[in-house]
C-alpha cells in the first residue's frame, strides 16, 4: 500500500513541476529578451541566430529554474492534497507526515543527481558556445539602414537621401560627404541613383547619375575642383554586415567542468608556490645587501649608500610585484573553488526545497497558481541572494568558498527540517 501511495504522491508533482518549469523559464527568457533586444536590432542579427542565442540561454536557465520548479510542484501538489482532505485521510490510515513527504524527497534526490551531472557536463558547453556567439554578435558591424531624410555614417562616408524607393533600391537627390582624418574633402551630389549589396554583404555599391563632385585639395585648401558626371559609381567595402563565427579557446570558470577547474587550481597552486619561493629569494638578497654595507670584503669595492638604497628599493618593488601577482592568482583560485561548490550546492537545493515546500503547501492549502509561483520566487530569491552575497565575499577573500556556497543550503535546510518536525508534531499545523 505504501508503494502505491508513494507513486500516487510523486505523480501529483509531475504536472505542477513542468508547469512551474515552463512559467519560470518563460519569465527568464522575457528578461533576457529585454536585455538583448537593442543589441539584436542594432546589429541586424538574423532570426535564426536570435533563436540560437535563446536556446543556448536555456542552459543556465534550467540550472536555476529546475530547483525553483521543485518548490512550485511541492507547494501546489501538497496544497491540493491538503485542500482535498487527502492528507487527513492518509494520517487517519496511519501514514505519518514523514512517510508522506519521503517519496518526493527521494525523487528530488534523483533529480539533484541528474542536475549535478547536467551542471558539470552540459552547462559549461552551452555557456561557452553562448559566450562565443555573443562575442561574435558584439563584433558584428551594424546593418546599414539608409532611410529617407536621415544621415548614415559608414566607412568615412556620410550619406543623405531625400527620397528612397525601398522595393527597387532607387535613390533621389543624393548627397554624399567624404572625410579623412576627421576633415571633409569631397562632396558628391546626384539627382538619381541605385544601391546594391554584394553577395557576401561586405561591399555596398552606389550607382549615381547626373551629378557633381566638389573636391578640396588636402594639401592646399584654397584649391577647389568641380566635376560634373553623367554616371559615377562608388564602392564602399569593409561593411562586414555578415556575422562571422569564431571559436574562442579560452574558457572562464562558468565554461569549465569540475575536473577542468580542479586541474586549473592545481596549476595556480604551483604558480603560487613558485612566486613564494621567488619572494624568499628576494628577501635573502635584500638581507645580504644590507649586511654587505658593513662587512664587505676588502678586495671588493664598497657600495655607496645611494647604490645600496637603490638596490634595496629595487628588491622591495620586486617583492610588491610578486605579492600583487599572488593576490591575483589567489582570487582566481577562489573563483574556481566557488564555482565548483556552486555546481554541487544548487542541485542539492532540489531536496532542500522539498523540506520547505511540502510543509508550506499543506499549511496554506491550495491558493492557486499565483500562491505557488509567488512563494517559490520569494524563497528562491532569498536563496539566490545568499548565493550571490556569499560569492562576492569569497571572491574578496573574506570567507572560504566552501562556507560561501553552502551557507544558503545549510540555512534553508535548517528551516525546512524545522517545518517538517513542526508539522509532524502538530498535524496540519493549524492549531486551535
Amino acid at each position: 500500500m505504501f508503494r502505491t501511495l508513494s507513486r500516487y504522491i510523486v505523480r501529483q508533482h509531475v504536472g505542477p513541476f513542468f508547469f512551474g518549469l515552463a512559467v519560470i523559464t518563460f519569465v527568464l527568457l522575457m528578461d533576457q529578451l529585454v536585455d538583448y533586444l537593442d543589441l539584436f536590432l542594432g546589429k541586424g542579427v538574423p532570426l535564426p541566430t536570435v533563436i540560437e542565442v535563446f536556446v543556448l540561454c536555456l542552459g543556465w536557465m534550467f540550472a536555476l529554474s529546475i530547483p525553483m520548479s521543485v518548490l512550485v510542484a511541492c507547494l501546489m501538489a501538497y496544497g491540493r492534497l491538503s485542500q482535498d482532505q487527502e492528507i487527513t485521510a492518509m494520517k487517519a490510515g496511519g501514514v505519518s507526515f514523514i512517510q508522506i513527504i519521503a517519496p518526493t524527497l527521494v525523487a528530488s534526490a534523483f533529480l539533484a543527481g541528474a542536475l549535478l551531472i547536467y551542471n558539470d557536463r552540459i552547462l559549461p558547453r552551452t555557456n561557452h558556445r553562448l559566450a562565443n556567439l555573443l562575442l561574435d554578435i558584439h563584433r558584428k558591424k551594424p546593418a546599414i539602414a539608409i532611410r529617407e531624410g536621415r544621415f548614415v555614417n559608414v566607412q568615412g562616408y556620410t550619406i543623405h537621401v531625400r527620397k528612397l524607393d525601398e522595393k527597387r533600391s532607387l535613390l533621389s537627390d543624393v548627397t554624399i560627404n567624404r572625410t579623412r582624418e576627421g576633415r571633409e574633402y569631397e562632396t558628391i551630389f546626384a539627382r538619381r541613383g541605385a544601391m546594391t549589396m554584394s553577395a557576401d554583404g561586405n561591399v555596398l555599391t552606389l550607382d549615381l547619375e547626373d551629378g557633381e563632385i566638389h573636391q578640396v585639395d588636402e594639401k592646399d585648401p584654397r584649391e577647389y575642383t568641380r566635376v560634373r558626371f553623367p554616371t559615377h559609381q562608388i564602392n564602399i567595402s569593409g561593411i562586414g554586415t555578415e556575422l562571422t563565427r569564431s571559436d574562442r579557446k579560452q574558457r572562464g570558470d562558468r565554461e569549465m567542468s569540475i575536473d577542468e577547474m580542479r586541474e586549473r587550481i592545481r596549476t595556480i597552486d604551483k604558480e603560487l608556490a613558485a612566486s613564494t619561493a621567488a619572494s624568499r629569494d628576494q628577501l635573502a638578497e635584500r638581507a645580504l645587501q644590507v649586511v654587505g654595507l658593513g662587512v664587505a670584503p676588502r678586495a671588493a669595492p664598497r657600495p655607496s649608500a645611494g647604490e645600496a638604497r637603490q638596490a634595496i628599493a629595487n628588491a622591495s618593488a620586486t617583492l610588491d610585484r610578486l605579492r600583487r601577482q599572488r593576490e591575483i592568482k589567489a582570487r582566481e583560485r577562489d573563483r574556481f573553488q566557488v564555482e565548483i561548490q556552486k555546481k554541487i550546492a544548487i542541485p542539492l537545493a532540489c531536496a532542500i526545497f522539498v523540506l520547505i515546500g511540502g510543509p508550506l503547501g499543506i499549511r496554506v492549502g491550495t491558493g492557486g497558481i499565483g500562491v505557488g509561483v509567488g512563494l517559490s520566487l520569494g524563497f528562491f530569491l532569498l536563496y539566490y541572494l545568499c548565493l550571490v552575497g556569499g560569492e562576492n565575499l569569497a571572491d574578496r577573500g573574506l570567507v572560504s568558498p566552501f562556507v560561501a556556497m553552502w551557507i544558503a543550503d545549510v540555512l534553508f535546510a535548517g528551516v525546512g527540517i524545522w517545518l517538517v518536525l513542526d508539522l509532524a508534531r502538530y498535524g496540519t499545523g493549524r492549531r486551535a
